[in-house]
């Protein structure tokens, strides 16, 4: 079964509280309709595994957790506004370095960011 990485932005540009709320609510949105499409694949969500961190709190630990997560994935899928966060940047960098593909899943068709980030 192949396994894809959920990356989606958590904190985004300003962090606030109704900032975080409404990207849990939108990654929650996202991962069920992928459920739907993708039924063979195994989705790894780190906003979802992770979830009993406080998103407000150091992020150090979570992400090496994250990071961990994500070498066990066989593709990164990236979701939101990637570009806005240093925690989806972070994660993008690691799956081009181990060679994994990324795949922005937010254009609607699966396009490659090879070459953008």
């Amino acid at each position: 079964m192949k396994s894809a990485y959920i990356c989606h932005p958590l904190r985004g540009r300003t962090g606030s509280p109704e900032e975080i709320r409404s990207n849990l609510e939108r990654i929650d949105e996202i991962v069920k309709n992928l459920a739907a499409i993708y039924p063979d694949v195994l989705l790894l969500s780190p906003l979802h595994a992770f979830s009993f961190y406080d998103p407000r709190g150091p992020q150090e630990q979570v992400l090496g957790q994250c990071v961990a997560m994500l070498e066990r994935a066989d593709e990164l899928w990236v979701f939101g506004e990637w570009w806005n966060s240093l925690g989806c940047l972070l994660e993008i960098d690691v799956a081009r370095r181990s060679g994994k593909p990324v795949v922005d899943m937010t254009s609607g068709e699966d396009e490659t960011l090879r070459g953008v980030v």
